[in-house]
């Protein structure tokens, strides 16, 4: 699928992959019939600006941290942010760090907009938006300091072990907790009929094991 460059932030570009629009499209679809048309079409600029934060979030962070600008995606499921370094444990565990915090820092800026802004009150469009935006960037964040891989929790866990364990020991602690914690994420969701974050967890707890089959048979880490 082709991509599309939407511009650059302080050297940092960002580029929209039209895998990303399915993403939307299927946020749309699937509350079409439960909210409407209207509210529906609100995931749009729901998901861009919050993955879009997000992402910025860690390439704020590297750049403070002295890596210079990034490169950010958004593609697939999600986004990514792209930069080659060679950062230290407790530089990645930051850089892991930033993007959950940029969620809650998202999600705490919109409500004082929503309490503080009188405009706020008399624009339907963002007496709709802003406080779906709030409330899922407040969940985002949570979800993603679960310790699953690709999840900045698990990140986060990896680079807080790498802080005093070897590179393969962290990685196979982290690795397996990715893929027990995974499991157990998964069949919640199934028992509370989440179906789709009970997809997505599997998708994950597939992606951890396939890096430990990586790793077990080409001794190699790679995300």
């Amino acid at each position: 699928m082709g991509r599309l460059h939407l511009g650059t932030i302080f050297g940092t570009t960002i580029t929209l992959d039209f895998s990303f629009l399915l993403l939307i499209a299927f946020f749309v679809f699937l509350n079409v019939q439960g909210s409407g048309i209207q509210n529906a079409l609100l995931w749009a600029p729901v998901l861009l600006i919050s993955i879009l934060f997000h992402e910025l979030g860690h390439a704020t962070m590297i750049g403070m941290l002295g890596f210079g600008s990034s490169a950010i995606v958004l593609e697939g499921m999600g986004g990514s942010t792209y930069n080659e370094r060679r950062a230290k444990p407790w530089q990645d565990l930051l850089i892991s760090g930033a993007g959950p915090a940029s969620s809650f820092l998202l999600a705490w800026l919109t409500g004082l907009v929503i309490a503080n802004v009188a405009y706020v009150s008399h624009d339907r469009f963002l007496v709709a938006l802003l406080p779906m935006l709030a409330y899922w960037n407040w969940l985002w964040g949570i979800f993603n300091l679960l310790p699953i891989g690709p999840l900045d929790g698990n990140g986060i866990l990896r680079n807080f072990f790498r802080l005093f364990l070897e590179e393969r020991l962290a990685f196979t602690i982290s690795i397996w907790i990715s893929m027990l914690v995974g499991l157990a994420v998964f069949i919640y969701c199934l028992i509370a009929r989440q179906i789709f974050i009970a997809i997505l967890v599997a998708f994950y707890v597939r992606s951890s094991w396939m890096q430990w089959e990586l790793f077990r048979s080409q001794n190699r880490t790679d995300d």
